[in-house]
């Protein structure tokens, strides 16, 4: 469990990130964050990642985060970024995973290389040059290279921004089969679309503040949450019948019932 108690974060300029935030993250759940920008999005994955100076407790079952020896934490805890590119390094998509498990000091390597490259789909380009990959493709690397130890808990900072249609529908089906290993999931996005994989929705304000935390079930009949924000078709859908009743509908009765 990831534990937040009166997090502040305040950049060099003086300006706040982030105010009194107070959050628990479990495993086996997804969470997606969601706000406008500037609402201390990133800020706050990069805090839990323990990248950023803050004042507060961030605990990783129950231990102070800034006292887990770096590569202990970074075993249990992984991040992958908007941009891709920023954790491309090498020429190579076998290397750039293996610098990765390298530093961590991780056994069975090349073993751990082609698993986490089949997870994301991507093992036959285990010798391509990453750079030669899709933006989609690139992600899926990048998310390979952090799921090559067993993660307790991972991060997505808007992951599926830069990704076409078929890219994000891997990212929505990876992230729901992570949770079944008991993975934590924490999420930040700017697509409402988005928080239909979510099992709670965290919603950060103007004022860098937590606005509120619901259950997905109760964003779908309270819309009026995300006031604010583009309310995609199907949530209003979703809305209109009840979340419940969903199921028992076939396509052709949702067409005549929504229309």
């Amino acid at each position: 469990m990831i534990k937040i108690e009166n997090l502040t974060y305040q950049y060099k300029e003086g300006n706040i990130g982030l105010s009194n935030i107070n959050l628990e993250f479990l495993d086996n759940e997804i969470t997606m964050i969601i706000g406008p920008n500037g609402s201390g999005k990133s800020t706050l994955l990069s805090c839990i990642a323990n990248l950023s100076k803050y004042k507060g407790l961030i605990t990783l079952n129950g231990e102070d985060i800034k006292k887990i020896k770096n590569i202990d934490f970074r075993r249990k805890m992984g991040i992958v970024f908007q941009n891709p590119n920023n954790q491309v390094i090498f020429n190579k998509v076998y290397d750039d995973i293996k610098f990765t498990l390298d530093n961590l000091k991780m056994d069975k390597v090349d073993e751990r290389i082609k698993k986490s490259l089949k997870l994301v789909g991507m093992i036959k380009h285990i010798n391509s040059n990453p750079y030669n990959l899709s933006m989609g493709e690139r992600q899926r690397i990048a998310l390979a290279s952090v799921l090559s130890t067993e993660k307790e808990f991972l991060l997505l900072d808007e992951v599926t921004s830069m990704v076409d249609y078929n890219g994000k529908q891997d990212i929505y089906q990876l992230i729901t089969n992570l949770k079944k290993q008991k993975m934590g999931i924490i999420m930040t996005t700017n697509i409402v679309d988005e928080l239909i994989f979510a099992d709670r929705v965290i919603i950060l304000d103007d004022n860098h503040q937590i606005k509120g935390i619901y259950p997905k079930k109760e964003i779908f009949m309270n819309l009026d949450l995300l006031k604010g924000f583009y309310i995609p078709f199907k949530f209003r859908v979703i809305n209109k019948i009840g979340y419940e009743k969903l199921k028992d509908f076939s396509d052709e009765e949702l067409m005549k019932y929504v229309s």
